[in-house]
């Protein structure tokens, strides 16, 4: 899709679309809670010009030391 095709919410971003994060956590400070996990899946358009879900990504994290578990 050039700029011109492009849906309304497309042009708005100058081409890039929403991405869905998410995160695991061993709590909710980060000084002393571990992140355990992330993962991203980028919002595309379909053949149709519906949006879909992309490839997820995602990567498990070791904790730094001492972190609380």
């Amino acid at each position: 899709m050039t700029n011109e095709t492009l849906p309304i919410i497309g042009q708005r971003f100058r081409g890039f679309l929403p991405v869905v994060v998410d995160v695991e956590t061993a709590g909710f400070n980060a000084q002393t809670d571990a992140l355990l996990e992330i993962a991203a899946i980028p919002i595309v358009y379909n053949e149709e010009g519906q949006f879909v879900p992309g490839q997820a990504y995602h990567a498990h994290i070791n904790p730094f030391e001492g972190a609380n578990l």
